[in-house]
C-alpha cells in the first residue's frame, strides 16, 4: 500500500471509530427536554419533590407538584431527531430516564401524598379529585404502583364512607 492509501484508510477508521464513541448523541435535539437539562434545574426538581414530601399545607404541596409536573419527560423514539424505521421501534424497549429519579415518578409519588394531605384535613374533594385522576394523569406501566395505591386509597374512602341523611327539612330547602 501507498503511503497516501494509508492516511486515506486510517482517516475513514478514525472516523468510524470517532462515531462510535460519540455514538448517536450527537444527533440529539437541542429543543429543551431531558437532555440538557441544567443541573441547577435538578437541584430544583429534587427540593421541590424534598418539599411537597414533608409539607402539610396543600396549597405549597400544589405548587411543588406544579413544578414536577412541569419538569421535562424522556424523549421516545417516536420524537427521535433521527428517522427510526418503524420495525426497529418495535424492536426496541422504553429509552430509560437519563436522570438519577424520574420526575414523573415524583410527581405520582407527591400527588399521591396531597391526596393524603387532604384527606387527613377533612378536603374530601381534593382527596378525591387527585386519586380519581391519578390513572389518567399517569397511563404509563411503570406507574402502576401510583396508580393501584391511588385506587387502593378510593376503595377504602369508599367502603369507610356512608352516605349521610339530611333531615327531611334540610332536604326540600334549597
Amino acid at each position: 500500500m501507498k503511503i497516501a492509501e494509508i492516511k486515506w484508510v486510517s482517516r475513514i477508521l478514525g472516523g468510524l471509530v470517532l462515531c462510535l464513541l460519540v455514538g448517536c448523541q450527537s444527533f440529539q435535539t437541542s429543543a429543551p427536554g431531558e437532555l440538557n437539562l441544567p443541573e441547577d434545574d435538578f437541584v430544583g426538581l429534587w427540593d421541590a419533590y424534598n418539599f411537597c414530601m414533608v409539607d402539610q399545607d396543600i396549597s405549597q404541596i400544589q405548587a411543588n407538584l406544579s413544578i414536577l409536573q412541569n419538569a421535562p419527560k424522556p424523549i421516545s423514539l417516536n420524537e427521535s431527531p433521527i428517522p427510526i424505521p418503524k420495525f426497529i421501534q418495535e424492536l426496541t424497549s422504553l429509552r430509560s430516564s437519563r436522570l438519577a429519579v424520574d420526575p414523573r415518578a415524583m410527581a405520582a409519588s407527591c400527588s399521591i401524598h396531597m391526596a393524603e394531605v387532604a384527606q387527613r384535613s377533612n378536603d374530601w374533594d381534593t382527596a378525591y379529585r387527585i386519586l380519581e385522576t391519578m390513572a389518567t394523569n399517569f397511563p404509563e406501566p411503570q406507574y402502576v404502583y401510583y396508580v393501584t395505591k391511588a385506587n387502593d386509597t378510593l376503595e377504602q374512602l369508599n367502603s369507610t364512607m356512608r352516605p349521610v341523611s339530611l333531615p327531611l327539612r334540610e332536604a326540600f330547602v334549597q
